[in-house]
């Protein structure tokens, strides 16, 4: 399974056959990101650096600690052990445009669908305005009279991706999933967040499910998170390649 596909990039159970017809309304990216995002924020948001526990059956268990800014300053160090048991260190850095992969004291360019999802998962939560072109919304009322969000949004910049369907907790307006369909039909990924926390003003899926339909779902464990700490220029500085 590509993990970069399935890391954000998702998917939810399909709205029920209770739901009466609902009215769509057509909304830019601008506004879709204020109306629901998939983290809401009460403060400015300069930086944020977490851990993510990674576990999918018949896999090696990794953590991934992930530093970055709004500046498009991205570091993710990748730690696991391998069958023997031997702890394994892999780093991307990511400076802008630049970025290079440091493993074992070497480093190599790098320029794959990891860092282009790196990069656009930092926009989802720092810009998210500038990665939704726009987004039908669908309001469907419930027998009950509660109400139901779903929308069918288009991305800018979402690798392999074409469009997908985000359904919306109608109390927070979080997420509760998304589903994606891949560029040409070549498939789907999907993902639930079924968990949230709040830190420091900033509430974040802490637990995200996540499949693209050939293997065991990956599990994601946010934690240790920390909003607008400092993180100096020399974490993302680039090395010259060995």
């Amino acid at each position: 399974m590509n993990l970069a596909k399935t890391f954000l990039l998702a998917g939810f159970a399909v709205v029920s056959s209770l739901l009466l017809p609902g009215c769509a309304t057509t909304l830019s990216g601008p506004e879709f990101a204020e109306a629901s995002p998939l983290v809401g924020s009460t403060v400015p948001l300069r930086s944020a650096s977490y851990l993510a526990d990674y576990a999918q059956d018949g896999a090696l268990p990794f953590t991934c600690e992930v530093l970055m800014r709004s500046d498009d300053m991205i570091r993710r160090n990748y730690v696991w052990k391998d069958e023997k048991g031997t702890e394994k260190k892999v780093s991307v850095v990511i400076n802008g445009p630049g970025a290079i992969r440091i493993e074992g004291g070497k480093s190599s360019p790098v320029d794959d669908s990891a860092t282009v999802m790196a990069r656009f998962f930092a926009k989802l939560i720092f810009s998210p305005d500038t990665v939704v072109s726009s987004a039908d919304e669908n309001v469907r009322k419930a027998r009950n009279g509660d109400s139901r969000y779903v929308y069918w949004v288009r991305l800018d910049g979402a690798p392999g991706v074409e469009s997908c369907i985000v359904n919306v907790d109608p109390k927070s307006r979080l997420w509760t999933g998304l589903q994606g369909t891949m560029t040409g039909g070549s498939g789907s990924v999907s993902s639930t967040f079924p968990e949230y926390r709040t830190v420091s003003g900033v509430t974040y899926p802490s637990r995200i499910v996540s499949s693209t339909g050939d293997g065991a779902p990956v599990q994601c464990t946010i934690r240790d998170v920390k909003i607008n700490p400092e993180l100096p220029e020399e974490l993302f500085r680039l090395p010259s390649t060995n």
